[in-house]
């Protein structure tokens, strides 16, 4: 299963990797939102979803 975390600006990641997801999410708090997000924040804002592919 996938986890995904949507921010109120737009802004969505969905991935299978739990370090891929925080990586993604403590990138666009800082250069968008000028906040530091840490791992464990992170991963409470995250929901688990189903993987989807696009091609």
């Amino acid at each position: 299963m996938a986890k995904q975390v949507s921010c109120d600006c737009g802004f969505m990641v969905r991935t299978e990797s739990e370090d891929e997801l925080v990586r993604h999410v403590q990138l666009h708090a800082k250069d968008i939102h000028q906040m530091e997000v840490p791992r464990e924040k992170a991963l409470e804002m995250a929901r688990t979803v189903e993987s989807t592919v696009t091609v």
